[in-house]
């Protein structure tokens, strides 16, 4: 009995170097975006080491444009983040019941402000927004905030406000109720953050609570910003 050997016709030979140039052609398009992928996260990671060492607080790269939020001040005037346009803010979360944080907090602020220069302490505002508005009034913002200095800036506003303004900072804060307690005692947790709005209106820097400690670096980057600006 005679075999017959079949062997690939001319349409299957066709397909069969048309596959193998459609994977190299797959595996180079790939080679090429894995290659430029790699260069631009490079590129953003040597950017970004080159801001970051410049700086004592974590920078943002690039800056990004601030929230402008609204609220009302410890005087009950609307206020705005935009009508500090050109000078350097620096601000964080809390309320005045807090026990040890945010007194900290605002005393390392008054600090820092005090060691900056007479002619860069006017181009600078500090604000501490409240996110116990039940309890935060202005009038209590008024005799709270100023006591650490007497430059500083009390700000709430109504609970959706403050939601909004916290959301926009990636800051967290919760009002906790003990079960069977007055309604009207809590305790409220909330993140420790310090954020650096520079004169262009842009988030430029983030600090955490310890630090804030370090006055003189906090001044070497608040004087580095000025000398930029």
């Amino acid at each position: 009995m005679s075999k017959t050997l079949s062997t690939p016709s001319g349409d299957r030979l066709a397909e069969s170097r048309t596959a193998r140039i459609g994977w190299r052609v797959y595996v180079t398009v790939g080679s090429v975006l894995f290659a430029l992928l790699c260069a631009f996260i490079l590129t953003r990671y040597t950017t970004y080491r080159k801001v970051q060492e410049k700086f004592y607080g974590q920078a943002l790269v690039p800056a990004k444009d601030a929230f402008d939020f609204h609220l009302i001040d410890q005087n009950g005037k609307l206020f705005q983040l935009s009508q500090l346009h050109g000078k350097l803010v620096l601000f964080s979360f809390g309320f005045t019941h807090c026990p040890n944080i945010c007194p900290t907090t605002l005393s390392d602020l008054s600090k820092i402000y005090r060691a900056l220069p007479e002619k860069d302490q006017g181009k600078m505002q500090v604000l501490f927004i409240s996110v116990d508005p039940q309890r935060d009034r202005p009038e209590i913002l008024k005799e709270y905030v100023p006591y650490f200095d007497a430059s500083f800036v009390g700000l709430t506003g109504n609970s959706d406000q403050i939601a909004e303004t916290a959301k926009a900072y990636g800051a967290s804060y919760e009002i906790v109720h003990t079960p069977g307690e007055d309604p009207d005692v809590y305790f409220v947790n909330h993140s420790t953050y310090i954020y650096l709005i520079n004169p262009d209106g842009k988030w430029q820097l983030i600090y955490n609570f310890d630090q804030l400690r370090d006055t003189e670096k906090i001044v070497a980057d608040i004087e580095r910003i000025h000398v930029v600006k």
